[in-house]
């Protein structure tokens, strides 16, 4: 949706704007929020509504869609897209929003559409949208779910605001009680998490300078150096975060970097380096003696690797704007490690990354995997005889995770699943599973779903 140069924005302007962008372009909602944002001239109050409405809709989109379908004297699937973008806005403040009188929410809502009709609906849009949402506030808490021992799948996904796919094979795999556990967690607001940058400041250091302005500060329960915060907006906002004491990272993307325990001295191969959180880590454990190759295709990710270097001082990387899926071909010299954290469905980081549930379909699984196995086999022979690789994914399927190791070393015989627990804090061992992995869960761990396994290239 686009905005005239001239158009007022609030928060409800800037949330619709970036939800229109989130279904239309398949983007990242954390991304355009925090662009906008910086952009804005909002009032704190103001960005924190923007930030609630926008995260609050995506993650309870589905609950709000079948309550909507539910008032509306039409099929939902047939509503203009950009009207039901509207209806959502305007319900998850009558249904979630205390604080909003339920008229004013009407009220706001009808005035956002009228403010952008102009372009893109027609006329009778501003009563449309009126008298669906008055007639939800009166009827709403008459509207019941489906009886779960009738349809388990279509209740759960309605109440819990999940696809109907997703919780199918969550049901097949983890049973009811399970499920629902990890369909709650995953509409849970997390706080912000940090990693400390050690090389900048250490651990003890950071936490005193958080202490002083987020208020809340607890310690990460499996990651050294992981802090959560319960206010974490003016952490970010602080000099020390542009100076780069520490960087947004969930204690669960920080495993892999455990499991691959790099050492002084160590050549690392970051295969999938995106904005360079991971290698920030990487570097951190070789104490200034080693040097990390971050590699990833992405211009984006290598702008954002390039501003990292300069703000988190990663003196001792090498960014390189490559596909790992090449690695062969782009490197003469064997590695010590590697770390592929793979590009992945995401589907463990719904608490983070709501959208994700919404844009993800079960068909696009299996490229996902075929991507990840490709990766695989593109950096296996650059890995020295005796070095570890790293495999992560922020996903909790089988396809992505355990499917994609066995057939990589069906294909590479001389690797093999290397027991990690010596060297990891025993929090973090305690979290290897039968299978050698480590794998988080939401609702069993409190961070975000993950699944890390380290293997061993056998020597020659």
């Amino acid at each position: 949706m686009a905005r005239s140069s001239a158009a007022p924005i609030n928060a409800r302007r800037l949330a619709l704007e970036i939800l229109t962008q989130v279904e239309e372009q398949q983007a990242y909602a954390s991304l355009l929020l925090d662009a906008r944002l910086k952009r804005s001239r909002l009032s704190s109050q103001d960005r924190a509504l923007a930030t609630e409405l926008t995260y609050g809709v995506l993650r309870w989109q589905g609950r709000l869609d079948y309550l909507l379908a539910a008032v509306t004297d039409r099929p939902w699937d047939r509503v203009d897209p950009a009207l039901r973008r509207l209806l959502r806005l305007g319900a998850y403040q009558i249904l979630f929003l205390t604080r909003i009188p339920a008229y004013a929410a009407v009220n706001e809502t009808v005035a956002l559409t009228q403010a952008v009709m102009r372009s893109h609906l027609k006329p009778v849009a501003k009563a449309f949208v009126n008298a669906i949402l008055r007639r939800l506030l009166e009827r709403h808490a008459t509207i019941h779910f489906s009886d779960p021992s009738d349809d388990p799948v279509g209740a759960l996904a309605a109440r819990w605001s999940h696809p109907p796919w997703l919780v199918a094979r969550w049901l097949k795999r983890l049973g009811t009680e399970e499920t629902e556990a990890l369909l709650q967690a995953n509409n849970d607001t997390p706080a912000l998490s940090v990693m400390v940058n050690r090389l900048k400041r250490q651990p003890e250091e950071v936490q005193e300078r958080l202490s002083k302005i987020s208020g809340s500060v607890t310690p990460g329960r499996f990651v050294p150096g992981a802090f959560h915060l319960k206010d974490g907006a003016e952490a970010l906002r602080d000099p020390a975060f542009a100076d780069g004491w520490y960087f947004p990272m969930d204690e669960a993307a920080a495993l892999p970097v455990l499991l691959l325990d790099p050492q002084p001295g160590d050549v690392v191969l970051d295969a999938c380096a995106g904005g360079g959180g991971k290698t920030a880590l990487i570097l951190g454990q070789l104490a200034g003696k080693g040097r990390v190759i971050a590699l990833d295709p992405s211009a984006r990710a290598h702008r954002r690797l390039q501003e990292a270097k300069a703000r988190l001082g990663l003196d001792r990387v090498s960014p390189v704007q490559a596909d790992a899926r090449q690695a062969a071909q782009l490197f003469t010299r064997q590695v010590d490690r590697i770390l592929v954290d793979a590009p992945c469905s995401g589907l463990g980081t719904l608490r983070r990354h709501p959208e994700r549930r919404w844009q993800q379909q079960e068909a696009g699984l299996a490229a996902l995997a075929h991507l990840q196995r490709e990766l695989l086999h593109g950096v296996a022979p650059i890995l020295k005889p005796g070095g570890f690789l790293v495999y992560s994914t922020c996903s909790l399927e089988p396809e992505e995770t355990d499917a994609v190791v066995e057939t990589f070393l069906r294909d590479f015989p001389e690797f093999t699943i290397a027991d990690p627990s010596g060297s990891l804090p025993a929090t973090v061992a305690k979290l290897i599973d039968s299978k050698g992995a480590i794998r988080t869960w939401p609702h069993r761990h409190r961070i975000d779903g993950f699944y890390t396994i380290r293997l061993r290239r056998g020597n020659r």
